[in-house]
Parts: C-alpha cells; structure tokens; sequence
C-alpha cells in the first residue's frame, strides 16, 4: 500500500515537473568571460527550475544534467583571440574608438553566431522547437528572428545598465534632457545645463543615424542569408527585418537603481543585476584567508579584469604602483598575471583571484578595479568602496555615476596615476563617508521584495505562458515616428497657423481699403 501511494506522488511530481518544465534557447555570442559567466548563470537558474535548455555559447559550459544542450559556436576566429594579447591600456587612452564603433562589434558578434555551422544545424531542423528564446543584446538586433524561426516569444537581456539604445528595443528611447550616453567619456549631473542637453540630444542623433545604417545596410542583408533558409523549411515566407529587431517581449537588466541612472521604464523592463551571485558567497582558500585575517589594517584589492591586464601597464607604471602599495599600512592583493620581483611583505600577487570572496571578507576596505558594470555589482553588493581606472566602453559611465553617489573615486590612466592612486586610497582610509555611502548602496542593493533569480523566474513564466506578455508591452511601440513624436500635429499646427496668418492680413486688407473708401467719401461731401 505505501510502495503504492508512493507511486502515485512520483507520478503526480512528474505530471507537475512536465506542465511547468519548457524548452528554452539561451544565445550569449559575445566572445568574452565576462559575458558568458552571466549567461551560465541564467543557464543554471533555468535548470534548477526544471526547465528544458539549448545552450549557444563560444565558451563551453559543462554540466551533467540529462536537460541541457551545449552549442559551442567556437570558431578559429576564436580560438585566435586566445592568443592575441589583451587589451593595451595605453593604446586605449591614446587611440579611442568612435562611439559607433560598438555597433560594428555588436553586428560581427552576432553574424559569427548565426553563420557558425552549429547553430546553422539548429535553424535548420524544421521539427525543433522552443517555449522561448533569451538573447543577448549587443548592440545588434540580429538574434531577434531566432523567435521567429521558432515562433515563440524573444527576451532580451543586457550586460550593462538601462539606456536610450537599449530602451528603444521595447519602448522608446529615453530622453536627452535627463539620461546620458552610456559610453561617453564623461556623465554630467542631473539636471544637466542647456549645453550638455544639446549634447547628449547630439549623441542620440549622431548614433540613431549609423544605427539605421547598420539596421538596414549591414544587418539586413544577414538576415536574408542567415534566415531565408530556415523560413522556406518551415513553409513560411521572410517578414520584414526591422519588426522583429523590436518584437521583443520584455528586456532584462543586469543592473539596479544604486548602480545605474534613474529613469521611468515601461512595464516589460525588469531590473536582475546580481543574478550571477551565489549564496552563501563561497569560503576563500585558506592561505588566501590566512591573508585576509591577518591584515591589521585592512585589504586593498586590486584587479583590471580579464580584457586589460595589469601586467601590460607601462614598467615605470607597474615599478611606481609597487612603491606606493610598500608606502601603504594596509595590504594589496592585486590580480598580476605575471611574478613580480622585489615586492614588499604586504603586497600579495595573485594569477587569479575570488573576486566576490575577496570582496565580501570583512577586512576588504577598498577595491581598485576599471569599473566594469560586474565588478561595480559585486563591490556595491559587498558594500566596498571603489577607486576606478576607466579605458574603454561603459567604464567612464560606470565609475562616474559610483562618484555621484558617493561610493568611489575616478582616477584617468596617465603617467601620474600611481600618486593619484595614493591620494586616492588616502582619501578614502580617512573620508569615512566613502564607507558609508557604499554600505547604504549594498542595504539598498539587497532590499528587494523576492530574491532575483526567483523574479527572473517568475517574469519568464509569465512570457511563456501568455505567448509574449502582450498586457505589459509599451504601447510606443504601436506607432509609427509621426505619431510617436506628433509630428502630424505639428505640421496641422504650422498649417493653422499659417491659415491664420492670412486670415489676419485678409482682414487687415479689408479693414484698410474700408477705411480708405470711408476717407474719400468724406473727402467728396
């Protein structure tokens, strides 16, 4: 009888497992760690749910689960950048790319993916299909069809915080007078005086220009060759490209409101910065917290990420930063990637580093770091202070808004950057505040009503099973730029004026002649 019921329950568990459990098609193209460690932690998330997902990827994610499909889009073009050394930072600062350039990078990101064989297997299987695909947007609409193909619905998600560009793949671009370009070299403060509102108005139209010159000269004719194929298997014809690039159901931030700007969202985009972070954070090994424990004053933790390495700093640079961590109470760990010789007794040199166990150890006083988005997460989450080094993309954007609020302190890449770093560490042992002001971030940061992975969650379920969550889509996206801007009210307007106008002389014509035909009369009598 037990052995009996027991079956039942399994049964039942099974039945329930089915009706929630979806397939589901994960794409991260973008050929860097950083990116594809967000995308393996959604991955893991939708596991642990029960679902059913593919997997594309140029890094290999392993995992046993009997659910998961890896497709790895490597290709020799990748396998090359292994190679190739990092990012120079004083090729950076000395030769910066234009604000389009990213479009560019976007475009080869995501064409890559879609012509690599792998998924070209997967576009062509006329019987595969999915409950819902999860992109990633970088800064190119050319996974958006993938839904199509499928015929489910497209989530987007995004690495970095919310703005215009990323906005309008579901609402509308934010406005100027407000919100900043997100790779500019530098944020004004709101509210932002008439000289940087015409700039940022510039920026927008200055990128709103080579964007349509991506979208329809660049990226469509991808389109008809990478999906033209996959369409006619399926018996259904190509629709037109730029719908499906904004057919998105909802946009996901890897971000939230003490990080980024604050601006009004419509309801299909959800905040889930942190997603990636595991609790409880992992121990640290133990003679790294041996390390930690036995500094007195406290640890300076110093790492430049994956894309630019410490080791490629100038020598007069590398050789200053040592004089000034010996000079220092505190200990460093810094993230090198090569020996160091001659280094004192409290600067630790680590190949690798647990980032997030670092960061989170009581004894962790200040982080010195680029200011990408994931490692300003992490140090916000921890509450610790930052002192940025921003080179590229959306590092200035980053560290500047963490100067706003008063977390951080920005310190530009120049031949004086080792006694900046000094006054800088300096400033921030004795200005409490910068403690403070972090910390109240963190409260903030960790104050939410469910645990991020489970809104994810939920916020995903709901697309699926309402096909594309069309109650929560902006209505914006139902109209056309004339409407959207009123420009045909602006033109009635002009036309009415206009009208008036010559109301206005007819009658002044008339009222004059009037006046000159009652003078001539008087003049006759």
């Amino acid at each position: 009888m037990c052995i009996k019921k027991c079956s039942v329950y399994l049964f039942l568990l099974a039945t329930i497992h089915m009706c929630v459990s979806s397939k589901i098609l994960v794409i991260f193209p973008v050929n860097a760690r950083s990116h594809t460690s967000l995308g393996d932690s959604i991955v893991h998330t939708l596991l642990d749910a029960g679902h059913e997902v593919t997997y594309v990827s140029p890094f290999p994610m392993k995992s046993t689960n009997s659910r998961f499909r890896f497709i790895d889009i490597r290709s020799p073009t990748t396998e090359a950048d292994k190679e190739k050394p990092h990012l120079n930072p004083v090729h950076l600062k000395n030769n910066p790319m234009p604000l389009h350039h990213i479009l560019k990078v976007g475009s080869s990101h995501a064409q890559q993916a879609l012509q690599h064989p792998a998924l070209q297997e997967l576009l062509q299987d006329r019987y595969e299909q999915f409950d819902l695909v999860l992109a990633e947007w970088f800064y190119s609409g050319l996974l958006a069809p993938l839904a199509t193909v499928f015929d489910c619905p497209l989530v987007w998600y995004f690495s970095a915080d919310v703005y215009w560009q990323v906005l309008q793949m579901v609402h509308e671009p934010s406005s100027p007078i407000y919100t900043a370009e997100q790779r500019a070299f530098s944020v004004p403060a709101v509210p932002f005086t008439p000289p940087e509102r015409a700039y940022q108005l510039w920026l927008q139209l200055y990128l709103s220009g080579w964007i349509y010159y991506f979208t329809h000269y660049v990226e469509k004719p991808v389109y008809v060759e990478v999906y033209d194929r996959a369409m006619n298997i399926r018996g259904r014809m190509l629709p037109e490209y730029e719908p499906l690039v904004y057919n998105g159901s909802l946009l996901l931030i890897n971000s939230y409101p003490p990080l980024g700007q604050s601006m009004p969202l419509p309801q299909n985009v959800k905040y889930i910065g942190g997603h990636h972070i595991d609790n409880p954070i992992k121990t640290l090994p133990k003679d790294l917290e041996r390390v930690m424990e036995n500094a007195r004053n406290g640890v300076i933790f110093f790492s430049m990420g994956s894309n630019v390495k410490s080791k490629d700093f100038p020598e007069t640079i590398k050789q200053q930063l040592v004089d000034v961590f010996r000079q220092l109470d505190q200990t460093v760990i810094w993230k090198f990637e090569e020996k160091i010789d001659d280094i004192p007794r409290n600067l630790h040199i680590l190949e690798w580093a647990p980032q997030l166990s670092i960061l989170c150890h009581p004894n962790t006083k200040v982080m010195i770091t680029h200011g990408e988005l994931l490692s300003l997460i992490e140090a916000t989450y921890c509450g610790v202070p930052i002192i940025a080094i921003p080179l590229f993309g959306d590092q200035f954007f980053n560290i500047d808004l963490t100067v706003a609020r008063g977390a951080g302190i920005r310190v530009d890449f120049t031949e004086e950057l080792p006694r900046k770093i000094f006054e800088a560490i300096h400033e921030i042992s004795t200005n409490q505040s910068y403690r403070h002001n972090a910390e109240s971030a963190s409260t903030i940061f960790k104050s939410r009503p469910t645990p991020v992975n489970t809104e994810l969650l939920h916020w995903l379920r709901l697309v699926i099973d309402t096909r594309g969550a069309a109650h929560l889509r902006s209505p914006v996206q139902k109209l056309t730029v004339t409407e959207r801007y009123c420009l045909d009210l602006l033109v009635s307007l002009l036309l009415l004026l206009w009208f008036l106008s010559k109301v206005v002389k007819l009658i002044k014509v008339y009222l004059k002649s009037t006046d000159m035909d009652s003078d001539s009369g008087k003049k006759e009598q």
